[in-house]
């Protein structure tokens, strides 16, 4: 069944998504493994462990999965997405590798290095997709959202840019207020606009959901950008963090509520990750206000709401994506999206991103290498379930192939 709602004409090819969804889960891995070998030496790089998930993890998944839905969701085409992917994923890819070892080695070169590519990459494609979605005239609520979900990560990697320049002592800025704005944009403007966005085009489609409020869903996105801009006039008051909390606190209890009145009542890991994943953005937002009194429990809130949602993400994309492009093909009897990566698969996956979760409990007793280990096989199978989706698509493009 073929979801309404999306332009499937402009499908790009596969391989487009399929090379930043595929490096995004190594690079998960890698994280896992640094985390498990800083938890060994009982110590914490602080930088290189947020950025190798930051910009390898995340920053790959969503822009890969951009160029999926520009096209698809809002009409927006990219000519030569091919050309372009392998531009940007290239340029990405080489940056957030060398930016966590150039801090990590203390590498000026590697840094310097690390964020000429970031910048490139950033600024070759941002303004590729914004010119699109402000070509048309009518955009629907989520792709109105990437317009600031987009503006949002090349300010907070400009941001960023000008904060490791200072670290480096080339030039001299405000660096706690550039952080705060930093953190802001790039963890907000741009990771949670970008999900919500999405989810007001997904949830209600692939769940069959009540719809969220639609004052909400046209304006969430514009509310959240227009705070963070008044963020940067005033950084350090309360009130507007307040507003901020409160706006993503609200946006996660529709989600959930959303999912609770579905109308499939089934048991499926996927709803259960995407529950999950508003939980923890709920507790991210909670402690925003105070997040720099808790901070670590801030940033592990935070990145187990978004690892929560990509995996939930990747298993819906890369299955409908391999049995769409296959059937496209021509490909007799493909695999069903069930069969591209088995759901036994996805549920292990599952119990094992919740024992990760559990494990957290360990840290308030100063052990993290359990909590290390968990997280390294939780991207681990990630990783092994993506990949098998992948092969699965190359195996009957092949087979296809030699039936020609």
């Amino acid at each position: 069944m073929i979801p309404q709602g999306l332009n499937l004409l402009y499908l790009p090819p596969f391989s487009v998504i399929g090379r930043f969804f595929a490096t995004a889960v190594l690079f998960g891995v890698l994280e896992g493994f640094f985390l498990t070998y800083q938890a060994a030496k009982g110590s914490l790089y602080l930088f290189p462990t947020v950025h190798f998930f930051t910009l390898g993890f995340m920053a790959l998944t969503m822009i890969g999965a951009l160029f999926q839905m520009l096209p698809v969701v809002a009409g927006a085409v990219i000519e030569n997405p091919l050309r372009k992917a392998f531009i940007t994923h290239t340029l990405l890819s080489l940056g957030a590798l060398f930016l966590p070892l150039g801090i990590l080695f203390e590498s000026s070169v590697f840094t310097l290095l690390s964020l000429t590519l970031l910048l490139l990459g950033t600024f070759y494609i941002v303004p590729i997709m914004l010119k699109k979605l402000f070509s048309i005239r009518e955009l629907r609520d989520a792709p109105r959202g990437f317009k600031y979900a987009l503006s949002s990560f090349g300010i907070g990697v400009v941001l960023g840019a000008l904060l490791i320049l200072h670290k480096l002592g080339l030039i001299s800025v405000n660096y706690p207020y550039l952080l705060e704005i930093h953190l802001s944009f790039m963890l907000y403007g741009w990771t949670a606009t970008l999900v919500a966005s999405v989810s007001f085009q997904v949830i209600e489609m692939f769940f069959v959901t009540p719809p969220y409020p639609k004052f909400f869903t046209k304006n969430f996105a514009r509310i959240l950008f227009s705070l963070l801009i008044l963020k940067v006039f005033l950084p350090y008051v309360f009130a507007v963090d307040l507003l901020i909390s409160a706006l993503l606190i609200t946006y996660a209890l529709l989600t959930i509520n959303r999912l609770k009145n579905r109308k499939r009542k089934i048991k499926d890991p996927l709803i259960y990750l995407w529950n999950i994943s508003m939980t923890f953005l709920t507790l991210s937002a909670l402690l925003y206000p105070f997040k720099y009194k808790f901070f670590y429990a801030f940033l592990i809130f935070f990145g187990v709401f978004v690892l929560s949602v990509i995996m939930s993400m990747m298993y819906r994309i890369i299955p409908f994506l391999v049995w769409m492009h296959l059937l496209n093909r021509g490909v007799s009897n493909p695999p069903t999206m069930h069969q591209v990566i088995d759901s036994e698969h996805i549920w292990l996956n599952f119990y094992i991103h919740i024992a990760s979760i559990l494990s957290l409990f360990t840290l308030l007793a100063g052990n993290s290498v359990l909590p290390s280990l968990f997280f390294f096989t939780d991207f681990l199978i990630l990783a092994v379930n993506i990949y098998r989706g992948i092969f699965t698509y190359l195996k009957f493009s092949k087979k296809f192939v030699g039936c020609l």
